[in-house]
């Protein structure tokens, strides 16, 4: 999500003291991600001027008459397709500001345009992209789809490449400018998103902390350290040591007791990636691998020894595989006071935290060590979604619509999602925005983790189940077929360039 980050700022100060508030890539050098300042949120809303609003005018683009056209998405089905932030096009409005936003704004457009937007939801919307584009069939003028599966026919030749799409400005803020420099190779780029749907925002991995808990035991909260720069491993780890406690006396620690860190398998090659690790480093128009570097096996190493350390880390999977409640079931046990950090998508903070009563606070995965210059955030590289355009739909009549949609939800839609992560029962503070800001702005992608390049992922998380920290091994392990899948990849973007 892009955001005019200003005027958002100002407006988001008014909805956090309103009462009616409701609601990577690193070369192998070690190159960090992009510095990006944390944005200063005050309540004086007249320290200066707002800019001018976004709508869809800042496009520049002129109504066109389309004659009642449908714009027909197909989009990655979830248990119950009732999550706005996972729609493209509700129902009906319903009273929660974040649906009510995207109707609202689909309703503008399709009067304007004389369109009627419309979706289905499918198990594997790239597979039936592929079979409508080999029979030249365009059912679908766009979906919203897992990154790794789009990835995936897109570099088999199934999508628009995002700078051919004729109407489609990806300079503008609407557009998420850390995507696009992070998966632009050789020119092409086949999933792109932004303000128009917040569906990969909810997927950015980061930290939540229990602000009780903070108070009960005398520590300090954190916030002040990431807007400082120095919320660092080491400052975690002495947040989480001695945080675990024995509650029910039975000489065994686990989901009955207390831990200073609850996480998950895959911590490792989160807080890795966060941190500026990668798998393959762009060179203009070509790749390299880059995670056998001295930083990337330093810092592979201590993410997976904080993930594995048994005396302060306990992870969720068993809990969770043995719930019917799934991923709730570690909300709810977090929400009860059982640890002090956890690491987590955002996602369960408007899917969960809203009926649970818990206060915490939301902060970025810290950063190795002060030298490195930003903090970073792990988008979901694989299972975030995010927009395509499918080959056989027309370019300019959805590239125009699309990029309506993204310049209009800048000050709606994106708005709207911050209110319903920021609601007034679960995260009220100004800083709360402010790491919102910073997780946002700061989102790390990586070509290698999208196509599984060596399964260096899956290779990071067999590696915690081992309960080992040897990396240097692990990655030698690995480099020659990683190597194979980077020279596919690559013959596959020179063969799309040549077409």
């Amino acid at each position: 999500m892009i955001r005019n980050t200003k005027s958002m700022a100002a407006l988001l100060a008014c909805l956090l003291t309103a009462s009616v508030f409701t609601a990577c890539g690193a070369s192998d050098t070690g190159t960090q991600p992009p510095v990006t300042e944390a944005p200063a949120v005050s309540a004086d809303t007249t320290a200066e001027p707002s800019e001018p609003l976004i709508d869809w005018t800042s496009a520049g683009i002129d109504p066109v008459d389309y004659n009642g056209d449908d714009l027909h998405f197909i989009v990655q089905s979830i248990t119950a397709n009732t999550h706005a932030w996972f729609m493209m096009d509700p129902e009906e409005t319903n009273g929660e500001v974040l649906n009510d936003a995207i109707f609202d704004r689909n309703a503008k457009i399709e009067e304007l345009f004389n369109i009627k937007i419309t979706s289905e939801y499918n198990d594997a919307p790239h597979t039936m992209i592929k079979k409508a584009v080999s029979a030249g069939d365009s059912a679908y003028d766009a979906t919203l789809c897992y990154l790794g599966n789009l990835s995936t026919i897109g570099r088999e030749g199934n999508l628009y490449n995002w700078y051919d799409l004729p109407k489609i400005n990806l300079e503008a803020e609407w557009w998420d400018q850390s995507m696009i420099a992070q998966l632009t190779l050789m020119d092409q780029l086949y999933a792109c998103s932004g303000a128009i749907s917040p569906a990969l925002n909810i997927r950015c991995f980061a930290m939540l902390f229990n602000k009780d808990m903070c108070s009960s035991l005398g520590i300090e909260m954190p916030y002040q350290y990431v807007l400082d720069g120095t919320w660092t491993l080491d400052r975690f780890k002495g947040y989480v040591t001695d945080i675990n406690s024995d509650i029910n006396g039975d000489g065994v620690m686990d989901y009955e007791d207390r831990w200073g860190f609850f996480s998950e398998d895959g911590n490792s090659y989160m807080y890795y990636c966060s941190n500026g690790g990668s798998v393959v480093a762009i060179d203009g128009d070509t790749a390299h691998l880059s995670f056998n570097s001295v930083r990337n096996v330093e810092l592979a190493t201590e993410a997976i020894a904080l993930t594995i350390n048994p005396d302060t880390t306990l992870r969720a999977n068993k809990m969770v595989d043995a719930s019917s409640l799934g991923w709730t079931a570690a909300s709810n046990w977090f929400a009860e006071g059982n640890a002090l950090i956890r690491s987590t998508s955002l996602e369960p903070i408007p899917r969960d935290f809203r009926a649970l009563d818990v206060n915490f606070g939301i902060i970025p995965y810290p950063k190795l060590d002060e030298s490195q210059e930003s903090y970073g955030s792990m988008a979901d590289n694989v299972s975030g979604r995010v927009i395509g355009v499918p080959i056989t739909s027309d370019a300019e009549y959805v590239s125009t619509i699309l990029e309506v949609l993204a310049a209009e939800s800048v000050n709606t839609v994106s708005t709207a999602f911050y209110d319903r992560c920021l609601d007034g029962k679960i995260m009220r503070d100004e800083e709360s925005a402010a790491m919102l800001d910073i997780i946002f702005e700061n989102k790390i992608f990586d070509l290698g983790l999208i196509f599984n390049i060596g399964t260096f992922k899956d290779k990071l998380v067999s590696q915690e189940k081992k309960g080992s920290t040897d990396v240097t091994s692990l990655f030698a392990s690995i480099e020659k077929v990683a190597q194979k899948n980077l020279e596919k990849l690559l013959a596959d973007y020179e063969e799309l360039a040549a077409n």
